[in-house]
């Protein structure tokens, strides 16, 4: 199940980024952020670059749908681009190699925060040509991820699945053991000591998985460098 890393990581030596996205409006007292940064701990230990960035701490204005209004409209930069941090948000994720995004379980979906930039990136999903042409990288095709959730209650697949259908939609893909989720009730010190008691092995699992991802978010961007994800078909007028 583990494979010898040197065989990956000594071979590649890319400078990865992985951008952490913290999406709970609790920010750095969340369950969910505290998974993120165990997560880019591990992305460090590989020698991957990070950085997090908190949407709790950003104005992020919704998406106003000029996408189905007529397509053409929906233009990069946003239309928000000088009122709220859309386009510092956009710009940092279309600079980064990989994802990493973690997000609270609320009503068996993604956080407000996560599902509003979800939205708002659809003005690089929409104008990936133009981008390309002007940074020479694709933005968002072939860009690799990871998702975290926290749920007190049900619903944490539910909701990976949910930002995982819109990002794989965009281009990007879920590297393998890149979807996370840890209940709140493991935080239970009665609960804790009672697992290891019968010895179950869960945090070890989480822990693991975590590592995991961290590990194929570093080498899987080394692995498709160069690699276009697209077949060439993109029409410029689209843009």
């Amino acid at each position: 199940m583990f494979f010898p890393l040197k065989t990956t990581l000594w071979r590649y030596k890319m400078a990865i980024k992985v951008l952490g996205i913290s999406a709970s409006p609790r920010g750095s007292g969340s369950r969910s952020e505290h998974l993120l940064s165990k997560l880019l701990d591990h992305v460090k230990s590989f020698g991957g670059e990070v950085e997090l960035l908190r949407l709790s701490e950003k104005r992020i204005l919704p998406c106003e749908g000029c996408y189905s209004t007529k397509p053409d409209l929906c233009t990069f930069p946003c239309i928000h681009q000088h009122i709220d941090a859309t386009q510092e948000v956009l710009e940092k994720i279309i600079h980064a190699d990989a994802l990493a995004i973690a997000t609270p379980v609320h009503w068996g979906g993604p956080s407000t925060l996560l599902s509003t930039l979800i939205g708002k990136m659809t003005a690089v999903e929409n104008n990936q040509y133009a981008i390309w042409k002007k940074y020479g990288k694709e933005p968002l095709a072939g860009k690799a991820f990871a998702l975290i959730a926290s749920q007190d209650g049900d619903g944490a697949a539910m909701a990976l699945s949910q930002v995982n259908w819109a990002l794989n939609h965009m281009g990007m893909f879920c590297v393998p053991w890149g979807m996370i989720f840890k209940h709140s009730i493991l935080e239970r010190p009665v609960v804790r000591i009672g697992m290891k008691l019968i010895g179950e092995h869960k945090f070890e699992w989480i822990e693991n998985t975590l590592r995991l991802a961290a590990r194929n978010l570093v080498i899987l961007p080394q692995l498709l460098a160069g690699h276009e994800f697209d077949d060439g078909e993109v029409k410029e007028p689209r843009c």
